[in-house]
């Protein structure tokens, strides 16, 4: 059992396919205490803290492979979080949410 869900009332971990037309990781919430968002894939994957949807090359990078990133006390965002990649077919992305 996670740390994260007994200490932060953490949500059950959930995976994404990520698109290139760009897919919705996470609803606005006024409850979201942290998000982790790793890219479980071979492409670059582009988040956009907006509801306005990702754009290829725009808003945060993260690395094939392995790279994440992280909402948290310190720098939380409440609004709609989207992914989006340039390559081809459906790119995996792991999500952890505490709320």
């Amino acid at each position: 059992m996670s740390n994260l869900l007994i200490s932060h009332g953490g949500s059950d971990p959930e995976g994404y396919n990520v698109t290139t037309s760009g897919t919705l990781l996470a609803a606005a919430s006024d409850y979201r205490r942290f998000i982790a968002i790793t890219n479980a894939s071979d492409e670059p994957i582009y988040l956009a803290l907006s509801s306005n949807g990702a754009e290829v090359g725009k808003g945060v990078y993260i690395a094939p492979n392995g790279g994440a990133f992280e909402l948290n006390n310190v720098n939380m965002y409440y609004g709609e979080i989207w992914a989006i990649h340039d390559g081809v077919g459906n790119k995996r992305v792991c999500v952890q949410v505490g709320r």
